[in-house]
Order: C-alpha cells, then structure tokens, then sequence
C-alpha cells in the first residue's frame, strides 16, 4: 500500500540571507516519525518555510495526504490562504492547524477547508491524530477539534507533567534537506531546554506552570550540532532561562561551543524576570565573549493597579537599582521593558513608570512595546475584556527592521489600543512620550542633559521629558515639529499598522519611531542643535557651561564619518557622569579634560551605521561612545 505523504508548513519572514529553521514543525515530524507504525504508513514530504507566493508554494506540495500548519501571527494569513488553496488542488487532503494562533474554542474549524485543530503541546497529539486518522477513529485522540455532523467537538484536554524527552529535530536529520535545499541562507536556531512558566501574566499565552525539562545530554549535543553547522544566531525559547541552576552549565557549553568553531555566534535567551546571581553570572559570562547583548529587567508596568490587573509581581526598585549598578560596574549593558495598553494603567502612571526607571539608574536602554491581544490568554476572555473595557483593533503586522514590501498575503496583530483606565487619545499621547524618552535619552541624544539637570538642580526626568514634548509641539515649521507629528497622525488615524518611520537615507529597512527620529536629528544635526538650544537654555543662564554641556553632549555620541578627535572641555563631563551611571554621589569639577575619540571602525555609510549602532547595537547602548572603554580616552590636563 501507498504511503501517505505529511507536508509541513511552518513560514517566517527573512532578512537578507537570515531564515529560521521551522523548530515547532520540526519538533512535530521527528516525534510522529519516531513511530515505528507511522513510519510504515506515512511518509515525509517536507517542510514548506519560505514565504513564496500561494502559486509557487503550493507547487513544492505535491499529492499529499496530510498538510500540517504552525500557526502564529506572523503566517497566520498565509497558513489560510495556502491551506485553502491544498484544499481546493488536493481535496481529500487533511489538513490540520497548530500552534499558538489557534483559539482553543474550536472556532477556526468555521473555515471548511480545515479539518482539525490541535491545542497546546504539540508532538502526542499529532502523533496520536496521524495513527487515528489512518485507523478511522479520532474520538480517542485528545488535545484536538474536529467536525463531526456538522457540529464542532472538542476532545478532552490535557496538559503534561512528565519531563519531555521528544527526539530532537536537529539531531534525527529533519533539518538536513533545508541546508541542501537553501544554499544561500544563513539558518537561525531554536533552543528549548524546557518547558512552562511558573508565572500567569494576563497577557501571556503560556499553557503551563509546571517546569517540565528536556535531558541535558539533548540539549548539550543541540548546541554541539548548532556549532558544527555555523549556525549565527541561537534563540532560547525558555521563559526564564537563568531561573535554575542548569542554566549556568548550559550556558558554558555555548561558550566552550562558540571557542571551538566560533557558533553560535550570538544566543539570545529571556532571562528570568526576577533576575539573581544565576541571571549575573550567565550574563557576565555570556557577554564576555560577545554572545549576548546585555541583561533584560522586563518591568512591562510599574502601575500598582495594572500589575494587579495582570498577575505580575516585580522587582522592588531598591533592587533594581542595585541590579543595574552591579551589571553597570561588571561591564554587562541592562536594558528595559514596557508594555504599553495594560487594563489599569493611565497616561499619568505610564509616564510616571518610565521615568522612575531612569531615577532608578537605567539610562541605558529602555523599550516600550504594545500590549497584544493573543488568543488563549486570560485577557482576550469575553469577562476579562468587559471587566477592564478594552478595546481592540485589527492592524497590519509590523515588520520592523524588514524591508517594506508589498505582500500577496498580508497579516495582521490585535493591539490594545483602550482600557478603561487609557482612552485612545491618551494611548497616542502616551506613545509619544515613550518615543520622546527612548529617543533622546535611551539612545542618548539629550541624555546628559536630563541627568545632570536631575541630578544638580533637581529636574525631574518627567519635567523634563513632558517639557520638551510641550516644546516640539509648540514650534512649528520645525525639524523636531514635523517629525514627531508625524508620529502622531499615524498613531492617530492609522488602521494599517504603519507605526514606523522609514527613510532610502538608512536603508531599506522600516524602523521604530524613536530609532527614525534618532538617525534623522544625527544626520540633521546642525538643525537640531538651532532648534533645541532654546529649549535647554530655559534650565540655565548659566552660557559657558551650557555651551561646555552640549559639546561634550554631542561628543559622546556615535556619529559615521567621524574621524579620531581630540576635544578639550574645561569641565571633567566624563568622571561626573560615570559616577551617576555607577549609582555613586558626583560632582562636577571644573578641570582640563581632554577627550579623545580614538573609533578606528568608522562609519562611511549611513546605512551600515544604521544597521550595525542603531539596530543591532541598541540593547547594549553602542550609539553612545563612553559604553565601550575602546572607542574613547580621558587625560586629565590639569
């Protein structure tokens, strides 16, 4: 008897070269066809990963039995459009979706060309649906839905407790037809070392509480299998890598990979939220030799009322503050994160959070992200959503840092855009601050400034920040004025998720509004310097060190094109502001300073200084010279 033919689809999005191997669908097909019986009955097509046209992907997909979908929101769209089109060219083909996109109410079985759906923990229950769907009773399969008499049933549910020992994807060969297949592409890696989260945030789709652990002799001959296949680019998929004291031995194995062969070159993990000495040392470690780009401390809000309103519990700011000193004086770059449109939070709080992180010491990094509404979570229930009135918008899938293009197959995210607490007016308006702030202090345009007015005469950061949104708003016919209402008009009227700033000056890559801003002030940088003067002058008369601050300002921070300088400043800017960034009292001496910038890797195209400062050197603070010890030198002249 003919075998059964099992295609997979599992689409991403690329750049450049780069292009995930499809982990979830492979963990799928190298569990199913660990079956011996499987085996038997059914054989491997194929994975489908390339986001070709629905014509030339269903091309790849030929005669086939079964048609497996891994469902997020990034191929969600595209998953229906090429399951219909199967459907349509194979009609006796089962096609099944999965995955994180796929309500557990059953409802997408509404579109007839979908035949089951399977929820949660992927692997048993495909397994188990291959062997029923070949013996002619799915009614013991759990963990899926299906149609039966023209009504949707739901199996029983369950959720695994035992440690999961699945044969990996990478080790049984299921990726070895993609290196043959795709040439060209630079191949990043999952790696899973366990599963679950002990934490239940309103927001997070996470199935389970209970940690369950994959063996380590598997995890340690994945990272060996990374590294003897170059693979750049590792991404932990743990929700709280660092929480246990395995992390710190699989960490090593990175490192003592990356010694021998040079991969992976980076591994990029979500540590634990309530980041200890284990998170220190993995970080410390990890960025020693360059694998990682600094230490997350996801705050996501630091309203009372919205961290109740989702079930989280933060740090205190007390040990916060001494985390970001400790990381500050060991080398390691911090940096933060919000979510903004959490029922309970309001404009006043959500300002208010931001900047009590900078009083807290992180001027290094700060990160402001939209709250999602995803299926399956306890904030898209029907009583979560009444109770806290939170109103949802169908947008287009943001592609930032990707080219924009013209899809076939569009997708979309579900964005929080009103709570009871924040009306949409107020989210705009909240969305501009966060710019503001992460623009010219996170990326450090006005930054010594905020701190040295905080610090010596007692400007709040709020003060500061409200302040200069006030400013850009009131002067019109300027730089600063256009650009950011700009911002505002799309955030206000935009449906099409075109919440980013693009420019053929930085490359054909879209960008996040605070990193368009950043790179337009640079490169307009003696316009810049007209328009802000009168802003800053309101906080001193006093002119000469005014002068002396913007210049040691505009000093610091990372430009292309500029050559090794020497500038003298009759203030000593440099031990003054370390002493504040290291959590240490500081004052500012009038001494002779000169400051030498010695960046041997200079930049003579704007888009490669976008890409490599702006963009992969954010998280680790690079478009600021002082945060790398070899791009600058201090000589004290007396």
């Amino acid at each position: 008897m003919q075998k059964k033919r099992v295609y997979f689809v599992q689409v991403g999005f690329s750049f450049d070269k780069d292009m995930y191997l499809p982990y979830s669908a492979g963990c799928l097909a190298a569990y199913a066809f660990d079956d011996d019986g499987i085996n038997k009955s059914y054989s491997f097509g194929g994975f489908i990963i390339k986001r070709d046209s629905i014509a030339d992907s269903l091309k790849s997909i030929v005669n086939p039995s079964v048609a497996a979908f891994s469902c997020n929101i990034w191929n969600m769209e595209f998953n229906k459009a090429l399951a219909r089109a199967v459907k349509i060219a194979y009609p006796d083909c089962t096609v099944i979706f999965g995955g994180h996109s796929v309500e557990c109410d059953g409802r997408l079985l509404s579109e007839d060309y979908i035949d089951y759906l399977i929820f949660g923990e992927g692997e048993i229950p495909f397994r188990d649906l291959l062997v029923a769907l070949y013996d002619g009773d799915v009614s013991s399969v759990k963990n899926i839905a299906y149609r039966q008499d023209g009504k949707t049933v739901l199996s029983e549910r369950e959720y695994y407790t035992d440690d999961p020992d699945y044969p990996s994807p990478y080790l049984s060969g299921m990726f070895d037809s993609l290196f043959d297949a795709y040439p060209d592409v630079c191949f990043l890696a999952v790696l899973e070392t366990n599963r679950g989260c002990p934490y239940g945030c309103s927001y997070c789709d996470w199935t389970s509480r209970k940690m369950r652990f994959f063996p380590m002799e598997k995890v340690q001959k994945e990272i060996e299998w990374m590294s003897r296949n170059k693979i750049e680019y590792c991404f932990c998929a743990d929700s709280n890598f660092g929480m246990f004291e395995r992390d710190k031995e699989i960490a090593q194995l990175l490192i003592k990979a990356k010694k021998n062969t040079g991969y992976p070159k980076v591994f990029r993990p979500c540590y634990e939220k309530n980041s200890d000495d284990n998170v220190f040392e993995i970080c410390k470690n990890l960025n020693e030799y360059g694998m990682d780009k600094g230490a997350t401390m996801a705050y996501q809000t630091l309203s009372d009322e919205a961290l109740r309103n989702v079930n989280r519990k933060n740090l205190t700011l007390e040990h916060f503050s001494n985390l970001v000193t400790r990381y500050k004086k060991a080398g390691v770059p911090t940096y933060s994160e919000l979510i903004l449109g959490l029922p309970g939070e309001t404009y006043e709080s959500f300002c208010n959070g931001l900047c009590r992180l900078l009083e807290s010491g992180q001027h290094n990094s700060v990160s402001v992200y939209y709250c999602e509404f995803l299926p399956n979570t306890v904030l898209s229930s029907p009583e979560y959503v009444k109770k806290h009135g939170i109103k949802y918008e169908k947008v287009a899938f943001n592609h930032i840092h990707s080219a924009a293009v013209e899809e076939e197959i569009p997708e979309y995210s579900y964005i929080v855009m009103e709570t009871a607490t924040m009306s949409r007016e107020m989210w705009v308006k909240s969305n501009i601050f966060s710019i503001c702030l992460q623009c010219f202090h996170s990326l450090g345009l006005l930054r010594c400034f905020a701190v040295y007015l905080n610090y010596v005469k007692g400007v709040k950061y709020e003060v500061f920040y409200k302040g200069l949104v006030d400013y850009i708003f009131s002067s019109e016919d300027t730089l600063l004025y256009r650009l950011f209402n700009g911002f505002r008009e799309k955030l206000a009227s935009s449906l099409k998720g075109d919440w980013n700033y693009q420019s053929p000056l930085f490359g054909d890559v879209v960008w996040f509004f605070e990193e368009g801003a950043f790179l337009e002030l640079l490169y307009n940088s003696d316009t810049f310097e007209k328009e802000i003067m009168p802003y800053l002058s309101r906080f001193t008369d006093d002119d000469v060190l005014l002068s002396e601050l913007w210049r040691y300002q505009t000093a610091v921070i990372r430009k292309p094109f500029s050559k090794c300088e020497e500038i003298v400043f009759s203030y000593d800017f440099y031990s003054f502001f370390e002493s504040l960034y290291s959590g240490e009292d500081a004052q500012l001496k009038k001494e002779k300073i000169l400051f030498t910038v010695n960046d041997t890797d200079v930049y003579t195209d704007w888009k490669k200084y976008a890409k490599e400062v702006v963009w992969f050197g954010r998280r680790r603070g690079a478009t600021v010279i002082t945060n790398n010890k070899n791009l600058f030198e201090i000589k004290n002249l007396g």
